[in-house]
């Protein structure tokens, strides 16, 4: 399923396709689809310099998600054969899985996405120092336990996930160039056992 921004023609694929969940179930992938977002292509050489792998691990990571039918290989765009270019198939992935269905998979796409946005956490509080103040003094990372009803639960999960689908939405208007950059944006919401 694909789903299209109301002011662009740039598409979310929302991905339930067991294989594709699998091949994408990875941190490694996760960071190759996310810097590949604005389908321009990337060779190898691009995406292991920005994300601090081998090329050996970049390029076994790329196939496997050229399997799952996610990236693909494309010419270079200044016409040398010699350069591994490759682009993402879409420009954003909504994964959906159903843990009663695929709880391995579930699982592994939890494990994976926690392992993201650790790795995401680490990354920025390294760099947070070098970054210009109007990429750092906005931040916000919060966390409480709090007492709701039920009611009060779901009311505040539907009012996250709007947020959440607002910022997401305007995030497919931006495109190279325009002074957007990539921001983490994580929300969760669950039944705290202490």
């Amino acid at each position: 399923m694909q789903e299209q921004s109301e002011n662009t023609d740039r598409t979310v694929h929302k991905v339930t396709d067991y294989a594709q969940l699998k091949a994408m179930s990875h941190p490694t992938r996760m960071r190759i689809l996310t810097l590949m977002s604005n389908k321009r292509p990337y060779t190898v050489s691009e995406i292991d310099t920005a994300l601090g792998e081998s090329a050996g691990t970049i390029s076994y990571h790329l196939r496997q998600l050229e399997k799952a039918g996610v990236v693909m290989q494309v010419p270079s765009p200044d016409g040398d054969g010699r350069k591994s270019c490759w682009r993402a198939v879409d420009e954003g992935y909504e994964l959906s899985v159903d843990a009663k269905d695929t709880p391995a998979i579930a699982q592994a796409l939890d494990q994976a996405g926690a392992e993201f946005l650790q790795a995401g956490r680490e990354r920025y509080q390294a760099a947070a120092d070098s970054l210009p103040a109007e990429w750092r003094d906005p931040g916000c990372n919060t966390g409480s336990v709090i007492l709701l009803t039920a009611e009060e639960y779901a009311q505040m999960s539907a009012e996250l996930l709007a947020v959440t689908q607002k910022w997401t939405q305007r995030n497919l208007t931006h495109r190279e160039g325009d002074g957007s950059q990539p921001v983490m944006l994580a929300t969760e919401l669950f039944k705290w056992i202490p």
